[in-house]
């Protein structure tokens, strides 16, 4: 019976270790109990899975108001947004975000916190039935598990890049390994194809976003739709792929939802002037801001309202 029990512990021994590892670096804020590491290091891993770092940051802190996309809204600034409307926003942004996720993402957080007001941007770019993941689901799972946070690989990378920030100031480096012009290509050539080199019109997509508008109108949630920008280099891609009419019909459906949607792709000063782009399909921070003050403040000059 006793060798049994050290048997049992030197089992159990090591994950329990693993275990108050975790706890005490808590690298998502999963816990949110150690005050041990510092947030400036958790920035770390938040840049490894920007998804689940602001989907248990909503769960720790819930707002009435949020903005959901990928990194192309990200870039709106959030605290003019808030300068405007006085009130509290928060971010559910993730890399090449789905639009199908966000929707997950939406009536995830809207159980959680009835939302007043969700902002999303969007893009034709993600209205093709070949755009889909299924990430937040999984987030989800590991929110409702502690287990599953524990032991997952992506928490022990985690832990390690966040403990190295914290203990040798040592931070991911997220900035591609080219210069501006040769990934301003590569975004041209390469990710244009992958976006527009496969187009079928996404009958669910439409349904789930249809769904959606009802949804937010029948709990009189206010719903603002921001189409992003491109430079006009990028649009050439979606052109010669034959694309034009499925951007107008994605376009016209955007107009026919009960949703404030407002439209800053198409050729005019923004898109036709390579200053305002990071890359093709990213705008500066100072395109950002001119989006929230036509928006918010009620003074549209590029952007046009469908």
């Amino acid at each position: 019976m006793n060798t049994f029990i050290k048997k049992s512990l030197l089992f159990i021994i090591p994950f329990l270790a693993w275990g108050i590892i975790v706890f005490v670096i808590d690298p998502f804020n999963y816990f949110n109990k150690s005050s041990l590491i510092t947030n400036k290091a958790k920035i770390n891993a938040e840049n490894l899975n920007t998804l689940l770092f602001r989907t248990i940051d909503f769960v720790n802190y819930p707002s009435r108001n949020i903005l959901i996309g990928d990194s192309r809204t990200d870039a709106l600034p959030i605290d003019l947004i808030e300068k405007y409307t006085k009130q509290n926003f928060q971010k559910l942004n993730t890399n090449a975000t789905k639009l199908n996720e966000i929707f997950d993402l939406f009536y995830f957080t809207n159980k959680i916190k009835k939302i007043e007001t969700v902002v999303i941007g969007i893009n034709f770019s993600m209205f093709n039935k070949f755009s889909y993941e299924n990430r937040v689901n999984n987030v989800i799972k590991i929110i409702e598990n502690p287990f599953l946070y524990v032991f997952n690989k992506d928490i022990f990378e985690a832990c390690f890049y966040v403990l190295r920030s914290f203990l040798f100031n040592i931070n991911i480096d997220s900035k591609p390994p080219i210069s501006k012009e040769d990934f301003w290509q590569w975004t041209i050539n390469v990710k244009s194809n992958h976006w527009y080199g496969r187009y079928k019109f996404p009958e669910e997509l439409l349904q789930e976003l249809i769904e959606f508008d009802e949804f937010t109108k029948k709990n009189n949630i206010n719903v603002i739709l921001i189409n992003i920008p491109h430079h006009v280099d990028f649009h050439e891609k979606l052109i010669s792929n034959n694309l034009k009419m499925e951007e107008n019909k994605f376009k016209n459906i955007l107009s026919s939802l009960n949703a404030k949607v407002y439209d800053f792709d198409y050729l005019n000063e923004i898109t036709s002037d390579k200053i305002n782009f990071k890359d093709p399909i990213h705008y500066n921070d100072s395109i950002g801001r001119l989006m929230v003050r036509e928006i918010w403040g009620n003074n549209l000059k590029f952007g046009k309202k469908l």
